[in-house]
């Protein structure tokens, strides 16, 4: 595991990131002074707020294994808290294997499936956080919103670069899912051919992965379960945004903003931008990315360094500690061995690179 290129990338990045907001976003001491001034109970109402957010998560995903297991014969919340709790130590997203497998052990299901409609998840998240910068974009750009302006104003091209920044990921992954949707096989005939310069083992890995992705994807050929995947995943990020918005109330943001409502956009913005930053490569738990832009927007905002990096730093342990633990004393209570889940995940990501 530690030889792996994408380990030694990812670790890389987050050591970069985690090194520019504690040296760079303010003096250290400075940033861990804000962290301490925190009023706790808002942390707990935060904490709360983001297990509402994982059950809505588990609702989401109870709907996606309808078609294909029936109704759950266990809570979805306890996997998808054991999910993250993998994400957050282990490395390259094998979380979203490791769930898969605890799901397949207590309900005995195709593990397969499971990591499609896991996939089918996580592109339902990006197109709304997309969606949800395009429409701030636009509310900016027609209302006008000093700190949007302000904040659009350091893009080259300003808000209209900004809003068809977020708006091509949001079109192009919803032309290409409806394209493999209804496409299946086409598109593995695509892929042979744009990948020919690849080995073959290489070819096999992409063309494995895109059979597991659209596995996931025949639960949503019909627009309007698609539409219902949209729809269940705004409470989630409404969740989170809430997560967010307590965090910020511990901190007293309110009095670095003009006003609730400039404070509310600018979490929204920290919310979607940090989280998108995800996609980059970080180690375990996403360290670095998710800080590192979570501060810069909040910076575009006007806030000061040293606060900006705090906030993130703190939102993002909310967000990593309380799952972590839970997800260890869930497996515990469950008598389920954290390592053979981990062998079994590891093994599976080494079947299909073969």
């Amino acid at each position: 595991m530690l030889k792996t290129y994408y380990f030694w990338i990812g670790f890389l990045f987050s050591v970069v990131f985690v090194t520019v907001i504690l040296f760079f976003f303010g003096d250290v001491d400075e940033v861990f002074d804000a962290v301490s001034n925190v009023k706790i109970p808002f942390l707990f109402l935060a904490i709360l707020m983001y297990f509402i957010s994982l059950w809505l998560r588990g609702e989401r995903w109870k709907f996606l294994l309808m078609p294909i297991i029936g109704k759950p014969k266990k809570n979805l919340l306890a996997v998808v808290t054991v999910g993250y709790m993998a994400n957050n130590l282990l490395p390259m997203r094998m979380g979203e294997i490791f769930r898969s497998f605890y799901l397949s052990m207590r309900e005995k299901i195709s593990v397969m499936s499971c990591i499609g409609t896991v996939l089918l998840e996580r592109v339902g998240d990006v197109l709304i956080l997309c969606l949800i910068l395009f429409l701030l974009g636009v509310f900016g750009f027609l209302l006008g919103n000093d700190n949007l302006v302000d904040l659009f104003s350091n893009i080259p091209g300003g808000v209209k670069t900004f809003a068809l920044a977020v708006a091509m990921p949001f079109v192009v992954l919803l032309v290409l899912l409806i394209f493999v949707i209804h496409n299946i096989d086409t598109g593995e005939r695509i892929l042979l051919k744009i990948t020919f310069f690849l080995a073959k083992k290489h070819q096999k890995y992409l063309v494995d992965l895109y059979r597991t992705f659209s596995r996931g994807l025949l639960v949503v050929r019909d627009p309007a379960v698609f539409l219902k995947l949209l729809l269940t995943s705004v409470p989630v990020w409404l969740a989170e945004i809430g997560v967010g918005l307590l965090v910020a109330e511990g901190f007293g943001l309110s009095d670095y903003f003009t006003s609730r409502v400039d404070m509310f956009i600018g979490i929204i913005c920290f919310t979607a931008i940090s989280n998108l930053a995800g996609i980059l490569p970080s180690t375990s738990g996403g360290w670095g990315p998710y800080d590192f832009f979570g501060a810069i927007t909040l910076h575009g905002f006007g806030l000061d360094p040293s606060i900006a990096a705090s906030f993130a730093l703190t939102v993002h342990v909310v967000l990593w500690l309380p799952p972590t633990i839970i997800g260890i004393i869930i497996l515990w209570f469950d008598k389920t061995s954290i390592s053979e889940l981990i062998t079994k995940s590891r093994n599976f990501r080494l079947q299909l690179k073969r």
